[in-house]
């Protein structure tokens, strides 16, 4: 039956392992081939590429069958590579580290179990989409607005636990997180924080129970399953204001970031900002060949009439106040008095009665309000079209201009050597930055793809010496990345790993992921035998 496999085990065993899981799922749950587990691919993988292939696929649609999935994965040495939606495009998708793993993706747990509106949360499942979530506030009538990122079809439990982002003010998601069930390698049930006391009333507003907190080695973790996590909402505001600002000269930039991080950490923007560069703004609206046909990186003056555009800049930022009406007002003269001294900005708001807003046309908008929307998804398309792919090159830095101009640079460089535009947005939250390289290729050119991949790779070591890691990074260069996190001589790994072996000692659990190995695979030929 089955056509890869994990290395380790022959096709006697696997087969025996999946005829296993096939025993605790319906029909709908059980897809035991490559072909039949193909939508959890890497999307943006070349059809040839066997390197991170799934062997298999397994939903489930309890808790109780994740933990019967788990036990047989030990009894039957089957490593699992977890998803919620599998939506994580740009780094893998839903695809594992480690080809012939079966997936686990928790599509079929989509239950909103509840919505407090007196507290502003929800308690949700991993198979509950930023859509799922959106309607079900809206059914409920509670006066509530949430975060989403700027594609609302992942999953909010899986957007949290791969530090994912959204832009209203509750968008740094992780902190806004609050309570979780977790499914250890064991096949046994955990609950975090207060709720690891039966019954209690704070499991979704108090973070922390009695003893060390666990939530965080569950996130971007190969340590357990979380199969429920409380989310906090943000009471609908009075007003929202969504502003746009413009800078017109690339030169300009590195100001424009000192002048917004005092905004940021005296909280008179209190949501996460969005920044653009040209390129990356343009790649939300139209092609490439709208603008240039050559093979080269994109020229400066095609850059500059990009930024021409009505609404467009060198870069464009757009952020959003929201509160009550004289407030929001007086922190926009704020907002407009920080940026003065800048000659080549220019800022714009809308002004909306949150409790009535209309149809929100833009996107964007929509987003700062919490709104679902997928219509950002045209920027891949700037090579390939509807064949275009991209990966996210992420990486950290401290909100000021002399570090942002440093990374730009670089990685502008890195890009233009291998011929690929420099496309960026760049997530603001309080005292940091997210600079996403947003490395885009037409995967029908298999010498532009492979540069893409091997432009991110020649990234990571430089950005790393010059004090900048990567946040979150595509299975292909994963243990690369891990590589730089070398403060004690690769403390912080061997901390990973001690607990690795401990919860998981047969190493079923997403093998890789993070650059974590369980003990029999860590050395990389043992992967293959």
């Amino acid at each position: 039956m089955a056509e890869c496999k994990p290395a380790w085990l022959s096709a006697t065993q696997f087969e025996r392992g999946l005829a296993a899981f096939e025993a605790v799922l319906d029909a709908e749950g059980f897809h035991p081939t490559p072909t039949a587990a193909a939508e959890f691919r890497d999307p943006f993988a070349p059809s040839d590429w066997q390197d991170f292939l799934p062997s298999a696929a397994l939903q489930p649609n309890s808790v109780e069958q994740v933990q019967a999935i788990v036990r047989l994965a030990n009894e039957h040495k089957i490593p699992l590579w977890t998803s919620s939606q599998g939506r994580n495009n740009g780094y893998g998708g839903a695809a594992p580290r480690i080809a012939g793993s079966v997936v686990l993706n928790l599509r079929r747990l989509n239950r909103v179990i509840d919505i407090d509106e007196e507290s502003a949360f929800a308690l949700i499942e991993p198979g509950v989409r930023f859509f799922d979530l959106y309607d079900a506030i809206q059914t409920s009538g509670a006066k509530l607005w949430m975060s989403v990122p700027d594609l609302g079809w992942g999953s909010v439990i899986g957007n949290t636990c791969d530090h994912g982002v959204g832009y209203t003010p509750t968008g740094d998601h992780v902190a806004h997180q609050c309570g979780m069930e977790v499914v250890l390698p064991d096949g046994s049930l955990l609950r975090t924080g207060m709720g690891a006391m039966q019954g209690n009333k704070a499991w979704q507003v108090h973070k922390r129970g009695f003893g060390p907190s666990l939530d965080g080695i569950f996130m971007q973790s190969s340590l357990g399953i979380v199969t429920k996590m409380g989310v906090w909402l943000m009471p609908r505001p009075e007003c929202y204001m969504p502003g746009w600002l413009t800078v017109g000269k690339e030169e300009d930039f590195p100001a424009m970031i000192d002048a917004l991080r005092p905004l940021l950490i005296e909280g008179v923007i209190p949501n996460q900002p969005m920044i653009y560069n040209a390129v990356c703004a343009a790649s939300a609206v139209t092609e490439r060949k709208d603008w240039y046909e050559g093979k080269d990186p994109m020229p400066d003056t095609v850059i500059d009439r990009i930024a021409e555009q009505p609404g467009l800049g060198r870069w464009v930022m757009r952020f959003a106040l929201y509160g009550r009406d004289g407030i929001i007002d007086r922190q926009r003269e704020i907002v407009e008095q920080a940026f003065a001294h800048i000659s080549s900005i220019a800022i714009s708001f809308n002004k909306y009665d949150a409790a009535n807003l209309p149809e929100l046309e833009n996107p964007h908008e929509r987003v700062q309000a919490g709104i679902p929307s997928n219509d950002l998804n045209q920027m891949t398309k700037w090579y390939g079209g509807e064949e275009g792919g991209h990966i996210g090159f992420s990486s950290v830095l401290p909100v000021t201009g002399r570090d942002m101009a440093t990374l730009r640079d670089l990685v502008r460089a890195k890009l233009e050597a291998k011929g690929l535009d420099y496309s960026a947005a760049c997530i603001a939250s309080g005292r940091t930055l997210i600079h996403v390289a947003l490395v885009v290729f037409d995967m029908k050119d298999a010498e532009q793809t492979q540069a893409a991949y091997d432009a991110c790779k020649a990234l990571v070591e430089p950005a790393a010496k010059l004090g900048f890691g990567e946040y979150r990074a595509h299975l292909d260069f994963m243990d690369l990345v891990a590589d730089q996190y070398d403060f004690g001589g690769h403390a912080s790994r061997r901390v990973h790993e001690t607990l690795k072996d401990a919860l998981d000692p047969n190493g079923i659990l997403a093998p890789g992921k993070q650059g974590i190995w369980p003990a029999a695979l860590r050395d990389p030929a043992a992967r293959n035998k």
